[in-house]
Parts: C-alpha cells; structure tokens; sequence
C-alpha cells in the first residue's frame, strides 16, 4: 500500500472511529435520569469539528484552521463548565486568536485550498529558546492556576493543578510552533494529548456524574494516534520539500 492510500484509510479510520464512539457515548449517557443531553450533544459536535481539525493538520491541510475554531469555542465552553481555570483562559484568550495567526503564517508558507504547507524544523539555538519557552510558561501557568483553584477551595488537589499546567503549557508552545509550521509541535501535542488523557479519566474517577467527560477523553485517545501519524506525515513534507531553516 502507497503512501497516499494508507493515509487515506487512516483518516477514515480516525474520523469514522471517532463519530461510532460519540455516538455510543452520547446514546449510553443519555438514556441516564440527570443526563445533561444538551451539553451532551454540543460537546459530540465538538469533539468531531476537532478530530476532523486535527487530521487535516496532520496533512497539511490549512482547513484545518477552520474546523479548530469551531472546536475551540465549543471545548471553551465544557472547560468553563468543568471548572479547569488554567485550559479555559488558555482556549478564550489564546487558542481563539491563534486560529487566525496559524491561517495567516500557513499562508505564507504555500498552505492554500488545494496546497499542503511547507514545514520547517528547529535548529540550532531555537531549540533552546523553546525549551526555556516552555519552562517559562509553566511556572506562570502553575502558579495562576493554584491561584484560581485557591478560590474555589480547591487548592489542595495538586494533581490536577499539575496536569492543568502541563497540558496548558504544552498546548500554548506547541500552538506557536503550529502556526510557524515546525515539524517538532507533533512531539508536544502527544505530551498534550497524553496529559489530556490523564486529566480527563481523574475528572470521570472524581466525578462519575459528569458524564459528558467521557467524549473528551475519546477524542483525546483518537488525538494521540492521530498525533503519532502526523509526526511520520510531517517529516516527509519537511524532507521532499527542502523546507529545512535554521
């Protein structure tokens, strides 16, 4: 099988597998007395926007950016309801805007509707200008969200406010790297999606009643693999097209 072909039936794999799972999560939850079913089925249609979102990012595609923010309004929304302070600030007033930036920056590096962008990869000392990056962000991200916890009594839960941070510092660099097209933001988004993993089966453990958890925790499963295959996708893009900068 061709390169072309697998990716083909791997998207279908992602897409497809994703639609069966919500809608068997949405019917199985639904069917329970204090089901919130409005929330409920907004969540499924965000949940799907996001995977499509994330396979066409995989593959280059600049929709991707399109099916994202309509992800990220809905994903704001069940985060606010969720109370996790430091993903939803994160989602309002970062993700919302750079949805705009990363269809403007793929642009410019020949992503159009029929065109895949160009990657590049980190070299030299941008490499550690990341890293410090990263280190940076998550001492700020720690620390509001302790704060934001700390008022709602809940500043004692410390893995969560260590997981929140993870997954938003993790979430803001690799969104900055997404939208300057580097091949390397696939190795933090599986850090996010692992952490998201995480985070949303402590959410269901702590609060078997919060049901609607259930449907982030899959599309956070189908991320991941998704996530892995853009790595290998992204890395021949970067390579057949010469797109290497230090």
């Amino acid at each position: 099988m061709n390169e072309e072909k697998f990716n083909k039936w791997f998207n279908v794999f992602i897409l497809g597998g994703m639609a069966v799972c919500v809608i068997l999560s949405c019917m199985t939850k639904m069917k329970e007395p204090d089901a919130r079913r409005i929330l409920l089925a907004v969540s499924a249609f965000g949940a799907l926007m996001g995977v499509a979102s994330t396979v066409l990012s995989a593959n280059g595609s600049i929709w991707s950016f399109l099916f994202g923010l309509i992800d990220v309004c809905i994903y704001s929304y069940i985060l606010y309801d969720s109370r996790m302070p430091g993903q939803f600030l994160l989602h309002v007033l970062y993700f919302i805007p750079m949805e705009f930036v990363g269809f403007v920056q793929w642009r410019k590096r020949g992503a159009g509707s029929k065109s895949k962008v160009k990657p590049q990869l980190i070299k030299g000392k941008k490499g550690l200008l990341y890293l410090l990056l990263f280190v940076g962000v998550y001492a700020i991200a720690f620390a509001v969200s302790y704060f934001v916890l700390k008022q709602t009594g809940d500043s004692g839960n410390w893995s969560k406010m260590t997981l929140d941070a993870m997954v938003t510092t993790a979430n803001i660099v690799a969104l900055v790297m997404m939208a300057f097209a580097y091949v390397e933001q696939w190795y933090l988004w599986t850090l996010v999606n692992i952490s998201s993993v995480v985070l949303w089966t402590l959410t269901l453990i702590k609060d078997p009643q919060s049901g609607y958890a259930v449907i982030p925790l899959v599309k956070y499963v189908f991320y991941l693999i998704n996530g892995i295959n853009g790595i290998r996708i992204w890395y021949g893009l970067a390579g057949k097209d010469g797109a290497y900068c230090n």
